[in-house]
């Protein structure tokens, strides 16, 4: 299926509303699963990977099918790793080239019986649970933060206190930090000094949850916003004293033209005047904005720079070739070097062909917003963003005409 998307109008006033986190929802799943009494969480996200999760922890399956979740994938190695019983844990053909072992190594020094099924160092797993002892693990922290917090979360369940040694400067540090504040409030000692994570001994207890709205989602409305010709926008309950990193999207969008503002009910966006000059950004910290940052300044035709892209190659999908690929697509070529992209500032040609989605949701989402710069575009699998946002194409019908197509 594909939807052709032609804007209705180009001044985008409404209210919007975002899911929940489903990075914090899948970590407070997983201490809600070693948590000795069950705790209520509202607000839970309605994504997909977090709904997988759900299943996974209320069915006592052997064969545990994951799908295209990476979270699921790696917090549940770790869990069936550390509890009795035997699992077998798969996922798509594309989560079956996502490397886990750097994760599976470090289980094993704690103890963990885990063997590959297919390929080494990739999904399929069979494990054999079993009480883990804790102790000492170095992990290399540039492939994926949720190594560190598969471990972290499993940390306070162990005999002996779980020290965290990370080699490098980790990705993501701010997920790793959510980690550590959700542990914490579910009552486990967890100090992370520099590179080291200790993890104390202990168990978790029961504290009701409300989960945030999801500031991932929330940046691909500021890409709506930079392309409009007018912005009023309420992004409905987003707060100021986020635990999730990527309420970095307010600064980050500032240099696309987008002025956030803090109010009762949620966060209002405008359009304010863009600089001209040349802007860059380090995404270390804040992997899942590079796709709506950058569509948003190529719609924009605005000298962009982005660094940090350690392991967008390693995602749903090799990001930054996708991102090469869809760009290619308008008209517009733009460098990756490394770690990092430069994107010139480029006369826009209308899309030939559709825009492939790479069952990314991510790509699908950040691509949007350039129908308010074409008189259509066409998208192939919309409906991949249900991984992370269900609701995106409701919120997105307020000021787009969308039709679907075989």
């Amino acid at each position: 299926m594909k939807y052709i998307l032609r804007a209705k109008t180009h001044s985008l006033k409404n209210s919007i509303d975002l899911p929940g986190s489903k990075s914090i929802s899948n970590r407070v799943l997983i201490i809600q699963a070693l948590a000795q009494k069950t705790f209520e969480i509202k607000d839970i996200s309605n994504a997909d990977d977090t709904q997988v999760l759900q299943k996974a922890l209320e069915h006592n399956d052997i064969i545990t099918d994951v799908g295209p979740a990476g979270t699921a994938m790696r917090f549940l190695t770790a869990l069936y790793a550390s509890q009795p019983g035997e699992k077998i844990l798969t996922g798509s053909d594309r989560m079956k080239k996502r490397p886990i072992r750097i994760l599976v190594d470090a289980l094993r020094s704690l103890g963990a019986s885990i063997t590959y099924l297919e390929k080494e160092g990739f999904p399929p797993l069979h494990i054999h649970g079993r009480r883990l002892t804790g102790g000492e693990v170095t992990m290399n922290g540039n492939v994926s933060s949720q190594f560190i917090t598969a471990l972290m979360l499993i940390g306070p369940t162990l005999p002996q206190p779980l020290t965290i040694n990370i080699e490098g400067d980790p990705l993501s540090r701010p997920y790793i930090i959510m980690t550590q504040t959700l542990m914490q409030r579910c009552g486990a000692q967890v100090d992370f000094n520099n590179n080291q994570i200790i993890v104390k001994p202990g168990r978790y207890r029961s504290s009701n949850f409300i989960i945030e709205r999801d500031w991932s989602a929330a940046a691909f409305w500021m890409s709506f916003g930079a392309l409009a010709n007018r912005t009023n926008l309420l992004l409905k309950d987003l707060h100021p004293e986020s635990m999730q990193g990527d309420i970095a999207a307010t600064e980050l969008f500032s240099k696309l033209g987008i002025m956030s503002t803090f109010e009762e009910g949620g966060l209002r966006i405008s359009k304010q005047k863009i600089s001209l000059d040349a802007e860059s950004w380090n995404f270390r910290n804040h992997p899942d904005l590079v796709q709506p940052a950058i569509f948003a300044a190529a719609g924009l035709k605005k000298t962009f720079t982005l660094h940090g892209l350690d392991n967008l190659r390693l995602k749903e999908t090799d990001r930054i070739a996708a991102i090469e690929n869809e760009l290619q697509r308008m008209g517009i070529s733009a460098q990756a070097e490394g770690v990092s992209m430069v994107l010139l500032p480029q006369k826009l040609d209308q899309p030939s062909s559709h825009f492939e989605s790479y069952d990314d949701h991510r790509m699908v989402m950040s691509v949007a917003p350039m129908s308010l710069l074409f008189e259509e575009i066409r998208i192939e699998n919309p409906m991949v963003v249900a991984k992370s946002y269900p609701g995106f194409w409701k919120q997105v019908e307020k000021f787009i005409d969308v039709r679907p197509v075989r």
